[in-house]
């Protein structure tokens, strides 16, 4: 049977860490108008997905994978106290850069070499100002994509609500769970910064993007209230006078001014369970 000419149209989408929070949500948002390709160590179930077995670690696939794709949505990231929910004093000594780092270089250099016209790079608000170990890394790895040779964008967002339910649920199984109340965050649903990704895609290459937060600056104080009613569950907050730096640190987290998704911490609440 011939092929349909506008089949033949349809672009490849390659997106890196497909099978996360987000990067399900990039795919879904992607589906309708692009053929997408995902690199996962596991292939998924979804049946309207290419999947190619790799491991940006290891540089397994990646070659595969960006053959003959058009677009890369590079969406894959290695936080052990994000896949953990909590933070343990090695993460302010060293973040693992195999992912962020050494596989941005190979996927970077894969691209250069299929002639990709645009990387389209997930990071996260406030990389640029944080020492964090991680954080850091992550800036390393938007250095390496602004001095590619290939088209880009760079995409920051705020810290997710899947992340921060984590974080809390497992605050409130400590023995005395605190939480310093005066911090702020600015949480932001997965999906709604999934389609302000799908936009930009759908734009073409943008350099240094307009930053992405929810629809609301929070103390932390107002972030655990609305959880424990939602989860029904203890969680006490200390309102302790916290560091000047630490302070800022966490406002240097938030994009008040940038674009806003319109799902509240509240919404998402109610219309998800626990992490």
């Amino acid at each position: 049977m011939p092929v349909r000419p506008e089949v033949l149209l349809v672009e490849t989408v390659l997106i890196t860490g497909g099978t996360g929070h987000l990067g399900r949500d990039v795919v879904a948002e992607l589906k309708p108008r692009y053929r997408v390709r995902v690199l996962a160590r596991s292939p998924g179930p979804d049946p309207d997905v290419e999947w190619v077995k790799g491991d940006l670690a290891t540089g397994a696939g990646v070659p595969e994978a960006v053959a003959g794709a058009r677009i890369v949505v590079h969406a894959a990231t290695l936080s052990p106290a994000a896949r953990r929910g909590y933070l343990l004093p090695a993460d302010f000594w060293r973040s693992p850069p195999q992912v962020d780092v050494d596989g941005t270089r190979r996927l970077l250099d894969e691209t250069r070499r299929a002639g990709v016209a645009h990387v389209a790079h997930i990071s996260i608000v406030g990389v640029g100002r944080s020492s964090i170990p991680y954080m850091r890394v992550k800036r390393t790895a938007e250095e390496l994509v602004r001095g590619s040779g290939v088209p880009w964008s760079v995409l920051r967002a705020t810290q997710f609500h899947w992340l921060a339910d984590r974080m809390l649920g497992k605050a409130a199984r400590l023995p005395l769970p605190a939480v310093p109340g005066s911090l702020v965050a600015q949480p932001v649903d997965s999906r709604d910064f999934a389609a302000y990704v799908a936009d930009r895609v759908r734009e073409g290459p943008g350099g240094d993007c307009a930053e992405f937060g929810g629809p609301e600056v929070l103390e932390l104080r107002d972030l655990a209230g609305q959880w424990q009613r939602a989860r029904g569950r203890a969680l006490r907050v200390l309102n302790v006078p916290v560091p000047a730096r630490v302070r800022q640190a966490a406002r240097d987290m938030t994009a008040p001014h940038g674009r806003l998704g319109r799902t509240t911490w509240s919404q998402w609440l109610n219309t998800h369970g626990p992490e």
